[in-house]
């Protein structure tokens, strides 16, 4: 059933911060750490920089303009057409962070733990799970992330705390790594790898009242940004700088490292329970904000029914890359580079024309 605006501050709190934070486990760091080596870690912070302030400025736009959602905005202050012209392209930019994150994530479930298993088997299986979660309903989605958060959290900060006896600090130094110059780049460059942010904002109306939404998501930016860094720091200071590129899935290597004294080693399986159910709920909530963008763009009004084919267009597009390597640095390096501009820019354009068309004095 969809949402009729009966969530609270702390399910969307909940899901902001699972979509925003999960980006600490999976393979971001290692494709931020070819350029920069060990100064990558430094890269969420300027990428954060650079969009925020323009997600804000969607906020207060959102805010302006009552009773509306992301696609509503954008039509309403750049007309109908032209409008609908940008939100295809904010689903096509959606629709292709699901497909590449999701094989992203079941070459690093199959290459793990199942890798006698086929890819496409295991592809199937996980948006089996993920399609049958986001069939529930947004309300039952925001639910399930708030009673989940303490246990994934939690599970982090064991992590954190077991880890913290094999760090180097002095492997952090050069702070910048390549070089300054090389950070700044990068970051610019990266910058959508918040892009989710801007995906989320289609759900505005979704919580009990707009404020509830605005103080939710960035508040769980800002504490998912400070994960990010933590754990990208944690990833320096116990791999080396020569290391630290080629290894595709640092959070799950750090799993391994740890162990609660002499009788319980191996203790990876524990932590990759709680790391699976925070990769299904992302994938249940990005699938179905995705297809929610494409049911306001053609006011399909009962988008639900689109679940199940987005879904199969997603493993079936998501299964064309010959392997992670492209996935990841080649077709998610290019999707980034190309998103970070459009999403940096796009809520100054929109704000220039509100005042211009003086909507903003209302």
């Amino acid at each position: 059933m969809q949402n009729k605006g009966l969530l609270r501050l702390k399910e969307i709190l909940a899901m902001t911060l699972i979509i925003v934070g999960i980006k600490l486990s999976d393979s971001t760091s290692s494709l931020m750490s070819q350029q920069a080596q060990n100064g990558f870690w430094i890269i969420p912070l300027i990428s954060f920089v650079c969009i925020f302030p323009g997600f804000l400025l969607m906020l207060y736009l959102l805010k302006k303009y009552k009773d509306k959602n992301l696609v509503e905005l954008i039509e309403t202050i750049i007309g109908k057409w032209a409008g609908k012209i940008i939100c295809l392209l904010l689903f096509i930019f959606a629709f292709l962070t699901l497909t590449l994150d999701s094989r992203n994530y079941v070459e690093q479930i199959k290459q793990l733990y199942f890798q006698e298993s086929p890819t496409d088997i295991v592809y199937y299986i996980f948006f089996i799970v993920v399609f049958l979660g986001a069939k529930k309903g947004f309300e039952v989605i925001g639910f399930t992330s708030w009673i989940t958060l303490f246990f994934i959290k939690a599970a982090a900060l064991i992590v954190f705390i077991l880890i913290t006896g094999d760090m180097v600090l002095q492997r952090v130094f050069p702070i910048f790594g390549q070089g300054l110059s090389i950070l700044l780049t990068e970051g610019v460059k990266k910058a959508s790898v918040f892009a989710e942010l801007f995906f989320l904002l289609i759900a505005y109306q979704s919580a009990k009242s707009t404020s509830m939404f605005r103080k939710g998501t960035i508040i769980a930016s800002i504490i998912g940004l400070f994960e990010i860094l933590l754990f990208f720091f944690i990833y320096v200071c116990v791999f080396d700088y020569n290391s630290i590129k080629k290894i595709a899935f640092p959070y799950h290597d750090i799993t391994q490292f740890v162990n609660l004294g002499q009788f319980f080693t191996n203790i990876e399986t524990f932590f990759m329970v709680f790391w699976l159910l925070a990769a299904f709920l992302k994938f249940i909530i990005f699938v179905y904000i995705t297809s929610w963008i494409f049911g306001e763009i053609f006011a399909i009004r009962n988008f639900e029914p689109l679940l199940l084919p987005f879904s199969f267009l997603v493993v079936m597009i998501g299964l064309i890359p010959l392997n992670s390597v492209i996935n990841e640095l080649v077709l998610r390096e290019t999707l980034l580079t190309v998103m970070s501009p459009f999403f940096i820019v796009l809520p100054f354009i929109l704000w220039s024309i509100a005042f211009f068309k003086g909507d903003l004095k209302q």
